[in-house]
């Protein structure tokens, strides 16, 4: 954390002079504590804590040993909410069949959030789905995200995916949203437009050497990952699976 901000032409402006108004005591001061440690290696859970002063809000950075797995989870089923202020907040949902993947996510993002993940359902068609959804508190942080998902208040394929991907951003990706048929695995990609489903092909091939192909579901794309392919990088996704999930790399 930091109490000072770099603007766009290079000042450098205090938080306590940005936000007069907000509480500047709201955090003690920490004048026992000297031991050094690795950053977000001990970050606790924030839920329930009272509401931040815009001070601690922009103190607030993400770890960086989160951003594969956000960005995974971002360009399948999470999703990014951004108010007037420009601070965003980030959500995820899945089926009650996979609360345990929203669980293990709660689990590493605790620290950002204000509550614990609570039970939703839908109605489509006279069937009740119910699903399992948690987000986080909003954060400026998260604004980062925002401006590389979104563009015009809609998802895209971000234009450094090739820079963002990794196996533990595929890892999440396939947890979240890869369907499994046979041996092989679709991507759920059908919010996407063929472009951005060819530029994401693409970069599978390119950074990972995969065969994969666009099939059309309901003249929507999705992205087909060929069986020898999965089998090829299976042992560099396993260790980022959670053990309910293991069942779509077919071990």
């Amino acid at each position: 954390m930091t109490s000072r901000i770099i603007l766009k032409n290079k000042k450098t402006l205090n938080l306590l002079d940005r936000f007069p108004r907000s509480n500047r005591n709201y955090l003690p001061a920490n004048n026992k504590i000297k031991t050094i440690v690795v950053w977000s290696s001990n970050l606790c859970s924030t839920v329930n804590y009272p509401k931040f002063t815009s001070i601690v809000r922009h103190m607030v950075n993400i770890s960086p040993n989160l951003k594969s797995m956000l960005g995974g989870l971002l360009i399948s089923d999470a999703w990014l909410e951004i108010n007037k202020s420009g601070n965003t907040r980030f959500f995820f949902k899945q089926s009650i069949n996979n609360s345990i993947l929203v669980l293990f996510v709660f689990n590493k993002l605790s620290h950002y959030c204000s509550s614990y993940p609570y039970i939703t359902n839908t109605n489509i068609k006279g069937y009740k789905f119910y699903g399992i959804c948690l987000n986080t508190r909003t954060y400026p942080c998260f604004t980062e995200f925002y401006n590389i998902f979104y563009a015009n208040k809609i998802k895209i394929v971000p234009l450094n995916l090739y820079e963002l991907i990794d196996y533990e951003f595929l890892a999440y990706w396939i947890m979240s949203d890869g369907s499994k048929v046979g041996n092989a695995m679709y991507l759920q990609t059908q919010s996407f437009s063929i472009k951005e489903c060819t530029f994401i092909i693409s970069i599978l091939i390119h950074k990972f050497n995969l065969n994969c192909n666009i099939h059309l579901q309901r003249n929507q794309p999705t992205i087909y990952i060929f069986a020898k392919s999965m089998k090829q990088i299976r042992s560099r996704l396993l260790p980022f699976f959670l053990p309910s999930m293991v069942y779509k790399l077919n071990l």
